[in-house]
């Protein structure tokens, strides 16, 4: 299927030709160009570049945070603090509106089963990058990897604890 723009209001229609006149603005359908290229992006393109922007967004906000608190700007930390949670609430909006968790109890068992695998997959690489850390003499960072690491053990836990809820 094809891509058509209506050059008016920018209505797009997905079709094999163009419609015959916009159902939004009621121009005829010989204001419609035909979307190719980085124009003619699916709507999952762009579901996939909002997600992918808010995570960048998300992990950026709040390292900036850390920095503003670490600078005795409490304040401006939490502003960034709340910008991070909106922007990773629009995030998952984008997921879970797109069906990419899927629809039922099935669906949800199946997520919870990859993150229980992905959080062990983690807390195995954040082990591997204290021991490099420190072999390295990056005390500070070994740290935080252990530490990090302790939490992906932690949270995989709590993923199996929600699988085993969601059977019952």
């Amino acid at each position: 299927m094809k891509k058509w723009k209506c050059g008016v209001c920018g209505y797009v229609h997905t079709g094999a030709a163009a419609p015959d006149k916009c159902p939004v603005c009621g121009v005829p359908g010989s204001k419609f160009a035909e979307i190719t290229g980085e124009e003619g992006k699916s709507l999952k393109d762009y579901v996939n570049a909002q997600i992918e922007g808010e995570t960048w967004e998300v992990t950026h906000y709040l390292a900036a945070a850390l920095l503003a608190d670490k600078l005795g700007y409490a304040n401006v930390a939490e502003t960034f603090r709340t910008i991070a949670m909106e922007e990773a609430y629009h995030g998952a909006n984008y997921l879970y509106r797109s069906g990419e968790i899927g629809k039922t109890k099935e669906d949800l068992k199946e997520f919870v089963a990859k993150m229980i695998e992905a959080e062990k997959g983690a807390h195995k690489m954040k082990t591997e990058g204290f021991s490099l850390a420190l072999s390295e003499g990056q005390d500070e960072l070994a740290a935080f990897f252990k530490i990090s690491a302790e939490d992906e053990a932690r949270h995989a836990s709590m993923w199996s604890w929600a699988y085993k809820e969601l059977e019952k």
